[in-house]
């Protein structure tokens, strides 16, 4: 499944509502509470609406002694450029450096205390900013996962850093996937 929104698109989008929050996501971290920022964004082109919903991590990760923005996004897309969209999940990471090695990147993740998946995903990125698609395959439905869980727990191995382990309160991810609306 290919986004309907570029990498490029989620980074402004990311980097806006970060700047939108400020010391809110801050105070939420620091209280552990869930914090699921709708995003809104309009194709100049088209004039086609879109929206992500996100959320950060309870700590940032670093690489390289360097903070490092990173945020869990629920977004639509389809396999088919005119086909009906599906609430699709992406960790993105923004901005990382030597990532021009990487073709690909070891995750592992799991909901609440469900099962531990493993995959070696490809990455696509731009300018910095890069994006882990947690699939959907024919047994799992991570958005269907999200919405069910309290917790994510995501470790992605990137390259030049240690393991980076994520760890999100996804509570209220029901009404972030609602919110997005995807058609």
């Amino acid at each position: 499944m290919q986004p309907r929104t570029p990498v490029s698109a989620l980074a402004m989008a990311l980097a806006v509502a970060f700047a939108a929050t400020g010391l809110g996501v801050d105070a939420a971290r620091a209280q552990g509470a869930t914090v699921w920022k709708i995003v809104t964004q309009r194709d100049q082109l088209t004039d086609r609406v879109s929206r992500i919903a996100m959320t950060l991590p309870k700590s940032e990760p670093r690489q390289e002694g360097k903070s490092v923005t990173t945020a869990l996004i629920i977004s639509c897309g389809s396999p088919f450029p005119n086909g009906p969209t599906h609430p699709q999940l992406t960790i993105l990471f923004t901005p990382l450096q030597h990532m021009f090695h990487a073709a690909a990147v070891a995750t592992r993740y799991r909901f609440d205390e469900g099962p531990i998946r493993d995959y070696k995903l490809q990455i696509p990125g731009k300018n910095g900013s890069y994006a882990v698609m947690l699939p959907k395959m024919s047994d799992q439905d991570p958005v269907a996962d999200l919405v069910a869980a309290r917790r994510l727990r995501a470790e992605v191995y990137l390259p030049h850093t240690t393991n980076v382990l994520l760890d999100f309160n996804v509570v209220g991810a029901a009404d972030a996937v609602k919110a997005i609306a995807c058609q």
